[in-house]
């Protein structure tokens, strides 16, 4: 005979955290590509070089640059006032053996981009040994979703209570194109997914930061 499982301990604060933040707010997904060809050339150079860089670090860096140029996205709200963030703090959901966690990378907005990925990388590393200390897991302004190692393109994620925008990131795909001399080529897209909060945010500042956020990836430039 099946026997009921209870909501307890990670799954339900999970469980909680969800139904508030969809009961809470009115939350809309946008789809875009990225042709990230140039960006994952790139990498490959620094990789030989000695100086590998994640994809999602890279992904990361150019989501603060465009927050920098979109700062109503990096804020929070609840029903009666919107607070918009001066410092990016960004939220990563992470599956670690604990369940799911979103510790909270602290003021990215001016780093470089190897300060960023090492940030990014002692915080995962932390998360998944379960060093991190409760205080890390607070206070994010956007949060970022990637489910790039499955194969999971398109998703609708559901925000951090309180948040007003989440990037989902999905599974990295190569297209045979035609280039402009008519020939053919393989471009390599990156589905990217952005939730906002309808109540704050619209449809055409959400297209045009998705829209901003792709081109910024497509001429991805390590300059802070």
């Amino acid at each position: 005979m099946a026997e009921a499982q209870p909501f307890r301990g990670v799954r339900k604060v999970i469980a909680d955290r969800m139904m508030a933040s969809l009961q809470g707010s009115a939350q809309l997904t946008y789809h875009g590509d990225a042709d990230i060809t140039a960006l994952m050339q790139m990498r490959r150079g620094w990789k030989e070089q000695g100086e590998p860089v994640s994809l999602e670090a890279c992904v990361i860096f150019a989501l603060a640059k465009t927050l920098r140029a979109f700062p109503a996205f990096n804020a929070t709200a609840d029903e009666r006032s919107i607070t918009i963030s001066e410092p990016i703090d960004l939220s990563i959901a992470i599956s670690t053996p604990a369940g799911l966690m979103t510790p909270v990378v602290k003021d990215i907005g001016g780093d470089s981009l190897k300060a960023l990925a090492d940030k990014r990388r002692d915080l995962i590393g932390r998360a998944m040994s379960g060093k991190l200390a409760v205080s890390e897991m607070k206070g994010g302004s956007v949060t970022l979703s990637n489910l790039g190692h499955t194969r999971v393109r398109y998703f609708t994620p559901i925000l951090n209570a309180g948040q007003v925008a989440l990037l989902g990131v999905g599974r990295l795909e190569e297209k045979v194109s035609l280039d402009t001399e008519g020939g053919l080529s393989v471009r390599q897209l990156l589905p990217l997914s952005l939730t906002a909060d309808h109540r704050i945010i619209d449809g055409e500042p959400a297209g045009l930061f998705l829209d901003s956020l792709c081109k910024t990836l497509e001429a991805f430039d390590a300059a802070p």
